[in-house]
């Protein structure tokens, strides 16, 4: 009767410890995973700034106007997940896919958002007054550069825009990552 009592108080002490190590492992594998998770590489992130952007179909975009376009970027900082909303100046000069202009909505200056004022044909800086020619150029004020260009593909009849922030007050266009 010994040995009964012996193998079974031995039997559920295994279980037991067997039971606690699985809920132990059920527990820590997802806690392990989240902890560990920033450290994994991004997919998507395309060396110096951001990926590219969907910023909506090119029958959109009328010809010969400029149109102002919201750009939404979704910024993934360790376990933090951010949207930030850009926007940005397009023109299509003609019906094809090789006359499309992509320019910054912040002036270069002091980082104002510029106004495109279609009477007098021409961005306007509201801040300090800057002006810039419709293709960007820079015509008076006191912001040190032309227009900010912006990279851009076109994809399925859609335009894609990757977002790039540049230093302000600075002759020079220097990119930054924020």
């Amino acid at each position: 009767m010994a040995d009964t009592g012996t193998s079974r108080r031995g039997f559920l002490g295994t279980a037991t410890n067997l039971l606690m190590a699985a809920i132990g492992l059920i527990v820590a594998i997802p806690a392990l995973g989240y902890f560990l998770s920033p450290l994994r590489r991004k997919s998507g992130v395309e060396g110096v700034g951001a990926a590219f952007q969907d910023a909506g179909p090119l029958s959109d975009i009328p010809v010969g106007q400029w149109r102002l376009l919201p750009l939404e970027m979704v910024h993934a900082d360790g376990w933090k997940t951010t949207r930030v909303r850009h926007s940005i100046w397009v023109r299509r000069q003609n019906e094809t896919d090789q006359g499309i202009t992509v320019l910054s909505s912040i002036c270069p200056h002091l980082g104002c958002p510029l106004n495109w004022h279609p009477d007098q044909s021409q961005f306007i800086c509201p801040c300090h007054g800057g002006s810039f020619e419709t293709d960007g150029r820079r015509t008076g004020g006191p912001p040190p550069r032309a227009m900010d260009p912006l990279e851009f593909e076109i994809r399925a009849e859609r335009l894609w825009v990757r977002w790039q922030d540049f230093r302000i007050g600075v002759a020079e266009r220097v990119p930054v990552n924020v």
